[in-house]
């Protein structure tokens, strides 16, 4: 699979998981939902979300990066960015619908993301290529 068909298929499906998502939002009454309904929309949400974030992440990748870092290392990075971004939103909101959201609980996120990404970059090995 190419780059190319990569990220169409990605954009594909991240307008699918929208539609889906807008889907959920219009035809939903929240007052009368179950767990299943509140599932769908989370779940379209957090996909919906990381399929954003990941293909704008990876376009300033590609635009802006190392030229000798090869492709597939930009689609992982924005991948996880992107994974961790829409955890933190969606727990942010989960947070909210259960009425747990204040200072601590927003801090407590911030604070983990940091250790994440923290944890990822601690990791990080250097890009040495020969010709």
């Amino acid at each position: 699979m190419t780059i190319r068909q990569f990220i169409t298929i990605m954009i594909f499906g991240t307008l699918m998981c929208w539609a889906g998502w807008g889907v959920v939002l219009w035809n939903i009454d929240p007052f009368e939902a179950g767990l299943v309904s509140f599932l769908f929309f989370y779940i379209t949400l957090f996909l919906a979300l990381t399929g954003t974030v990941s293909t704008i992440l990876y376009t300033v990748y590609h635009f802006f990066g190392d030229v000798q870092v090869p492709v597939f290392r930009y689609v992982q990075r924005s991948m996880g960015y992107a994974v961790l971004a829409s955890s933190s939103i969606v727990g942010l909101l989960l947070a909210q619908m259960f009425q747990l959201l204040n200072i601590w609980s927003v801090s407590l996120i911030i604070l983990l993301g940091a250790f994440l990404i923290s944890l990822k970059l601690s990791r990080k090995s250097d890009y040495t290529y020969s010709v």
